[in-house]
């Protein structure tokens, strides 16, 4: 007679309820930090603010003028603090699999990886999600082109043009988009062609600098109708705040033989420079 699996998964006996958060935790964090599309484009530098707490508050700096001197005459102080913004943790999700008392030993590390991958998937897929939402939002919500737009070089100007005129800095500005925007992208003979990009052609698709912006493709978009929200934009125009990287903790639940390895994450965004960027609609969500 067989032993009842049930519905739970296999991990060696001989793995520590020690090493399991551990490697568990770094092979998730390892494997979440080059997924992450929407959330690694934007600002992360005021993470380190947030000492205890779930708030960050953010000072956004005014443009100062200039006066023409007048001799004998005080100049008059301007102040260069603006409205002060704030992001708020308020993302706090987890992704947990569990394992049964009932398995061989060789299938231990490879569920471990297997189940550490899909994890961190889970993980960077919901920040992604949560922080493109606030796309549609930037510029005063008002969004380049119409919905279902097949994107063009004349787009890309558009857009880098926008915010050339808003004296947005030139360094830094990257465009994000879906596989609609890379399949655009790739029937436009000046962005695959090797004279053009910086003397290196594209390679599966994973293009370079264009127009000294970098180009990131995902399927965590936000949908409009049709088509997505994308983005063209400077780092600063959102901050992206991680207060908890994903850790990972195991429980055993022995009346049920079985573990329950839970990885959780916590981390929150906020809008710093509205006009810093640019949504416009993608072909096809």
């Amino acid at each position: 007679m067989a032993y009842n699996t049930g519905t739970a998964a296999t991990l060696a006996e001989l793995i520590t309820a020690k090493f399991i958060p551990e490697q568990f935790s770094l092979e998730v964090l390892q494997t979440a930090t080059p997924t992450l599309v929407c959330a690694d484009a934007f600002t992360h530098r005021f993470a380190k603010q947030l000492k205890r707490g779930y708030k960050v508050s953010i000072p956004v700096m005014s443009a100062v003028t200039t006066t023409e001197v007048t001799p004998g005459t005080e100049p008059t102080a301007q102040d260069a603090k603006g409205t002060a913004v704030s992001i708020t943790i308020d993302h706090w999700y987890e992704a947990t699999v569990n394992t049964s008392d009932l398995i061989d030993v060789e299938q231990g590390p490879d569920y471990l990886d297997a189940a550490a991958i899909e994890a961190a998937r889970g993980l960077a897929k919901k920040v992604d999600i949560t922080v493109s939402s606030a796309f549609s939002t930037l510029n005063a919500s008002s969004v380049y082109g119409s919905d279902g737009q097949t994107f063009t070089d004349d787009i890309f100007i558009a857009l880098v043009e926008t915010l050339d005129e808003a004296d947005v800095p030139d360094d830094g500005r990257f465009l994000i988009g879906d596989p609609s925007t890379r399949a655009d992208l790739l029937k436009i003979d000046k962005f695959v062609r090797m004279d053009y990009i910086n003397g290196a052609p594209t390679t599966n698709g994973k293009f370079g600098k264009i127009y000294n912006s970098d180009v990131r493709i995902t399927n965590n978009l936000t949908a409009y109708s049709v088509g997505n929200y994308g983005v063209y934009s400077h780092p600063d125009a959102l901050g992206v705040v991680l207060q908890m990287p994903p850790r990972s903790r195991l429980f055993d639940l022995g009346w049920k033989f079985e573990q329950k390895i839970i990885c959780d994450a916590a981390w929150g965004y906020g809008e710093l420079r509205e006009t810093w960027g640019l949504p416009y609609y993608t072909r096809s969500a």
